[in-house]
């Protein structure tokens, strides 16, 4: 774990460099947390208290202009003359007053424009115009809206975004409580981008401060948002308050929110929302965290040089005993472990590391005289155990009886043709055999003639095979072929040149026997060697059951 760090001087330096390493990244995270907090506390309200001075600027001019509409429609002296010139002058004057009026007019109460600004769109029907059905009923401040009548007659601005209206309009009333009509001013939107640029100042664009307005639905009023390519995300923080929001760009923004006070006329429900890029927002606390970094690792520098250096002062004779030691052990005898340290326990370290190796030097002479008569005694020893043991590796993988190789030993066979077969998709077969009536044979002949038998019978099997494969007895009166790359049609020919062997073998004095074989092949989806035995056993079974004395190819190959 701590390769590399293999001296004393070395591991007292990672250690005190680790700790004040571990101390500092400890502080400068806390003081980056509690930091953050407070600028991102002081940064959203800060938001908030912008988004709520434009809302308050929204809401005077919202009640400005009500006001003025409101108090137009009050001056029933213009009404009551049927002198459409006066009428029309006064309009004029009010138009001009205000350079965001695109357009203002006065109908009649049937919807017909009687009078209206440089005379546009009089004599029109707009009886059927939001702001003259709810304005014939009481003061109205509509949504913001798309120009209809007056697209084709208003010059288009110059960058290029569509022409929007926010309508203010009141019914005019005569004195015996009919209505007369209706007056309406169409104030163009763009006096909104003039309300929040007197808000926004030049070290809030530096900051990257956007502002937006949006209504009840969460559609984009401001800026111009024709092309959708801005969407209000979900999770917005509540009125007069901020926080982190993942906006469509996946950036995080800090936001806040902050309700526009809508005339009492008409519930407009639109809502200043402000933002600013959370990067932006935490930069200063961000480059106070990275000076803070480098001075933590400039000092931990300087403090693992400290450290070196002391522990320098403690290794330098540990160093030297070292390097006598090893001087010592590469087999030079006059080397000494006097050392000059001012350490006493170095001092009392070295007298006693001497007395240990003039002892020590008395007795190696005395050890290698008997190393040499041991080494002897060692490999006479070894060269007779190995050649047991060369022994032992035959005998345990032999069948005593037969002389034919035993279930260990044809397990290890099977095991690596398995893994053969795996790696090679090459086949191997396996035939099962089994004694008919062997028990008989023992109880009529005697178990010395039935061992007779077994070892023929091993004999025989062993003969007929020869190298195409392996034969081992698998217990009992069965035995087991394998053959190695044989399809199953090859071991069913085996098989049967075995089968008829045997039963013209004569295994004792006028005793003949047959035997069942049960044939089996590998198959791809084996996920064991054990499963061609098992096939193969189940086939000398279906050879014992159809009348003994047969070769059974398993179903499933």
């Amino acid at each position: 774990m701590l390769r590399g760090f293999d001296t004393f001087r070395k591991r007292i330096t990672l250690l005190s460099g680790g700790l004040l390493l571990s101390l500092s990244l400890v502080l400068i995270a806390s003081f980056y947390q509690l930091t953050s907090t407070r600028l991102s506390q002081a940064s959203g309200e800060s938001l908030v208290s912008l988004s709520q001075s434009v809302s308050n600027m929204l809401t005077a001019n919202l009640l400005e202009r009500e006001r003025e509409i409101f108090l137009l429609s009050q001056r029933s002296s213009l009404f009551k003359s049927q002198n459409l010139n006066e009428l029309q002058e006064a309009i004029d004057q009010i138009k001009s007053s205000y350079k965001n009026y695109a357009w203002i007019g006065f109908a009649d109460a049937n919807g017909v424009v009687l009078a209206s600004g440089d005379g546009m769109l009089a004599g029109a029907d707009v009886s059927q115009r939001p702001w003259f059905i709810h304005g014939s009923k009481g003061p109205f401040v509509s949504d913001v809206h798309k120009a209809l009548l007056l697209e084709n007659l208003l010059p288009k601005p110059k960058d290029g975004t569509p022409i929007r209206f926010v309508d203010f309009s009141a019914p005019v009333i005569g004195e015996n409580g009919e209505l007369k009509g209706v007056v309406v001013t169409h104030a163009d939107w763009v006096w909104v981008k003039e309300v929040l640029e007197s808000s926004l100042t030049e070290a809030s664009k530096r900051r990257a401060i956007d502002i937006f307005i949006i209504d009840k639905d969460h559609n984009i009023l401001y800026p111009d948002n024709s092309l959708n390519d801005i969407k209000v995300p979900e999770g917005l923080p509540g009125n007069s308050q901020f926080k982190s929001v993942t906006w469509q760009d996946g950036q995080k923004y800090l936001t806040s929110l902050v309700s526009v006070t809508p005339p009492k006329s008409t519930n407009l429900g639109w809502q200043i929302v402000v933002r600013q890029p959370l990067s932006i927002a935490m930069a200063t606390v961000n480059e106070v965290h990275k000076l803070l970094l480098l001075f933590g690792g400039l000092a931990t520098l300087f403090c693992m040089f400290l450290a070196y250096r002391f522990a320098s002062t403690l290794s330098r004779p540990l160093e030297r005993l070292a390097l006598t030691a090893q001087s010592i052990e590469q087999g030079n005898r006059n080397a000494t472990f006097q050392d000059d340290s001012k350490l006493s326990e170095v001092a009392s370290l070295s007298c006693s590391l001497e007395k240990m190796m003039s002892s020590l030097l008395v007795r190696e002479q005395s050890l290698m005289q008997m190393n040499v008569t041991l080494e002897t005694k060692v490999r006479t020893r070894t060269a007779e155990l190995e050649a047991s043991n060369r022994s032992l590796e035959v005998i345990i993988r032999k069948d005593p009886l037969t002389h034919s190789y035993n279930r260990l030993a044809l397990d290890e066979a099977l095991l690596g043709e398995y893994n053969v077969a795996k790696q090679t998709q090459q086949t191997f077969a396996v035939i099962m055999a089994d004694v008919d009536y062997f028990k008989k044979v023992n109880d009529v002949y005697g178990h010395t003639v039935g061992d007779t038998v077994l070892k023929n019978m091993a004999v025989l099997f062993a003969s007929l095979v020869g190298d195409k494969g392996m034969v081992a007895r698998f217990g009992g009166e069965e035995f087991t072929v394998l053959l190695p790359k044989f399809s199953v049609e090859e071991a069913r020919v085996i098989a049967e040149s075995l089968r008829a062997a045997l039963e013209k073998e004569e295994m004792s004095d006028g005793l003949f026997v047959t035997a069942s074989f049960g044939v089996a092949i590998y198959k791809e989806d084996d996920s064991l060697y054990e499963q061609v035995l098992n096939r193969a056993d189940a086939a000398l079974y279906d050879a014992k059951e159809q009348g003994r004395n047969r070769v059974v190819v398993n179903k499933a190959c």
